[in-house]
């Protein structure tokens, strides 16, 4: 039974995924081929698709999440260039936009994200 418990692991899954391990039973990643040719992968479970970003040198104050339509906007922009080294800051103040299509039975009035250590996680929950 505590075996079942670290081999049907949900965090580990997206770890692997992540790594190029394998994954478990509960998740699979979706990929979808974009008009211009953009793959998009969002990690799967039965209750949720879930988006994972590296974004170093972001903070959960620097991001600007929303949903419009079918369509998924990410921005961060770095509020706070204090203590920040020069050659990172036009980097940092450039920010990053990004705008995903979202699946078919995603429920778009109700979802959430976290962004810390350098980590977006953008969880959207099923219809």
């Amino acid at each position: 039974m505590a075996d079942d418990f670290f081999t049907n692991d949900p965090f580990q899954d997206i770890v692997n995924q992540m790594f190029g391990g394998r994954t478990g039973r509960r998740s699979r990643v979706i990929r979808r081929e974009e008009e211009e040719g953009d793959t998009e992968e969002f990690l799967e479970t039965d209750e949720a698709y879930y988006l994972i970003l590296e974004t170093p040198g972001f903070e959960e104050d620097d991001a600007f999440i929303k949903i419009k339509g079918k369509e998924l906007e990410i921005k961060l922009t770095k509020k706070n260039l204090e203590g920040i080294k020069h050659y990172l800051v036009a980097k940092l103040e450039q920010g990053l936009t990004l705008t995903k299509t979202l699946p078919e039975d995603a429920n778009t009035k109700n979802f959430e994200y976290t962004l810390r250590n350098g980590m977006l996680e953008v969880r959207i929950p099923k219809r």
